[in-house]
């Protein structure tokens, strides 16, 4: 494990729940225990418990900003990807566009979100013909840098826009 993902492993977790940061754990065992690059075709199983924390956070983020109601947040019809998508911005229901709405760097912080959804989670769960979809360990390493990275961010605007959460969720503490 290359030393700056130690270090957003730490970064990352301080703004995820329990269950969450236990997925995390779960990836730096891994990878702590694969030390060298075996002759594994696909480290995708790398990424995986980290893009089901990060689905996790996003709703439970989306939430706190106030963006989705406790009914889409408890759905199991509810789709971060569907909601996150740019190319359905214009939607009623976009996560995308309520977030670049919500302040002058929501635009940003959604495409940031949105690019980490789409590399760290969509190319990693779903097949897409006659594309290669086997990652590396490196490339498996950079997909959960991406995440990590997303999720620090994000995080980080909770922290810095206190007033804006307050303003959309009065109950939020």
């Amino acid at each position: 494990m290359i030393m700056s993902s130690i270090q957003l492993f730490d970064d990352a977790k301080k703004f995820l729940n329990p269950q969450q940061q236990n997925l995390l754990d779960d990836v730096e065992t891994i990878l702590q225990k694969m030390k060298i690059e075996d002759h594994i075709h696909d480290y995708a199983f790398f990424v995986a418990p980290i893009a089901k924390a990060y689905e996790g956070f996003l709703k439970d983020f989306f939430l706190k900003i106030g963006i989705i109601s406790i009914t889409d947040y408890e759905s199991d019809r509810f789709r971060v990807g569907k909601t996150l998508n740019p190319s359905l911005r214009y939607k009623r229901f976009s996560v995308f566009q309520k977030l670049a709405d919500i302040h002058e760097n929501g635009e940003e912080l959604a495409e940031n979100l949105w690019d980490a959804w789409k590399f760290g989670r969509n190319e990693i769960f779903h097949y897409f013909p006659n594309v290669s979809q086997n990652l590396s360990r490196n490339e498996a390493e950079d997909r959960i840098d991406l995440l990590l990275k997303a999720i620090i961010k994000a995080g980080e605007f909770l922290i810095n826009n206190k007033d804006i959460i307050h303003r959309s969720r009065p109950d939020f503490h």
